[in-house]
């Protein structure tokens, strides 16, 4: 069977880990789903629609993903389409269903051939009980983020104090409140609670001194 005419696999290929791509080849052919890889976003990785009556079920992946995080993003949303057609029901989008397929979708790629040890591990871990959301996963999105071809800088990452922007605005960095950090904006001298890994941008070394 050919793949989808909707599909773009030279464009996809390229994307994930070579030994990944039978697979998700293979895959395709039983589930023929439009995939498309997308300009980066920064409220998610992918997503997954299903078929109306106009539009086939379809798979969005962000194109700045690494080729690790690309593959883990590409599952994810794969499981959604697993799930839904096997139970076609109103369910919990990331309860027990999309998480049994999202383990068994992801089983085949659990391999040194595919993923780098450390890569392998912290998945092991995440697959114990997903989020619905890889970015929920701290362990994960570092582990990640160190394949990335420009690392990221994040919040996490700067000191005690450090300025920084972030969406268009300025903030310092505060104290940690038992997840994420309290940072004060300089823009409007609001206070925010922002995520660890957040992406973050600094222009030089400057930290605000604490008397100030």
């Amino acid at each position: 069977m050919a793949l989808p005419t909707s599909f773009e696999p030279e464009r996809l290929r390229k994307h994930v880990p070579a030994a990944a791509w039978p697979v998700i080849a293979h895959w395709l052919r039983r589930n023929p789903i439009q995939v498309r890889v997308v300009p980066p976003r920064h409220t998610k990785l992918g997503d997954y629609r299903c078929a109306t009556k106009t539009q086939p079920h379809r798979v969005t992946v962000n194109s700045d993903l690494n080729k690790y995080a690309f593959l883990v993003t590409l599952i994810h949303e794969f499981a959604h389409h697993s799930a839904y057609m096997k139970h076609r029901r109103a369910t919990d989008p990331h309860g027990w269903a999309w998480k049994n397929e999202y383990a068994k979708l992801m089983r085949p790629f659990l391999t040194r051939s595919v993923m780098p040890a450390d890569v392998l591990q912290a998945l092991e871990r995440h697959l114990t009980d997903p989020p619905a959301s890889s970015c929920s996963d701290k362990a994960l999105m570092r582990v990640l983020g160190k394949y990335d071809k420009d690392p990221r800088q994040m919040l996490e990452d700067l000191p005690d104090r450090a300025v920084f922007r972030f969406n268009e605005r300025v903030y310092v960095k505060g104290p940690q409140l038992r997840k994420r950090f309290k940072c004060h904006c300089l823009n409007n001298r609001r206070n925010y609670i922002i995520d660890p890994l957040a992406e973050v941008h600094v222009n030089g070394p400057m930290v605000v001194n604490k008397a100030s």
